[in-house]
């Protein structure tokens, strides 16, 4: 009986022991891991990619093709339109902007992105840029590629502007696109 006892209780402490053992030594990366599988991060970049593509002809025509441009008005130095709505319960994380303006190349060109849209310059702007622009053959025309951080919340419809100063002019086809990725809202 004193043998069954002793190891009953000798077993029961290398048991233990093996127990503690793994607790204590267990990697808890493995443990991180399978909490991240189970959790969701709503900042996490590029979890749904969204990009806007805005073809127009400036005093020419407006919107051109299929592309996210509504709302469109111009005159001899800008042109001004509304991007796609953010859908709902989503944020939009604008990353990049690239795009080709014909006829542009050594004019003084500013490319706003904000929202709200208001007839008063600036209001709702985000991100403005200025230059530089890289001159390409092709109708005289201007390109640039350039870094930004906008957020844009759920509903919220980004306009686009495209400007110059007064004594310049507009003209030609345009392509603008933003680059992105959509995040779930707090709100």
């Amino acid at each position: 009986m004193k043998s069954h006892l002793r190891r009953f209780w000798i077993s029961s402490a290398v048991i233990a022991g093996t127990i503690a053992a793994l607790l204590i030594f267990s990697d808890t990366k493995a443990i991180a891991q399978i909490r991240a599988a189970l959790m969701k991060n709503v900042d996490e970049p590029y979890r749904t990619p969204f990009v806007t593509r805005s073809q127009f002809l400036i005093n020419g025509g407006g919107c051109f093709g299929t592309s996210d441009c509504s709302n469109y008005s111009e005159g001899p130095t800008f042109a001004v339109l509304d991007l796609r709505t953010v859908p709902t319960g989503k944020r939009w994380v604008v990353t990049s902007a690239t795009g080709g303006l014909n006829f542009s190349y050594g004019k003084t060109i500013s490319i706003e992105l904000g929202s709200p849209r208001s007839s008063v310059v600036f209001d709702g702007l985000k991100w403005i840029y200025g230059g530089p622009y890289i001159q390409y053959s092709v109708f005289s025309a201007s390109a640039f590629n350039a870094s930004l951080h906008a957020t844009f919340e759920p509903g919220e419809t980004p306009y686009l502007r495209v400007s110059v100063p007064n004594g310049s002019t507009l003209s030609g086809y345009t392509v603008i696109v933003f680059t992105g990725y959509l995040i779930d809202s707090t709100n």
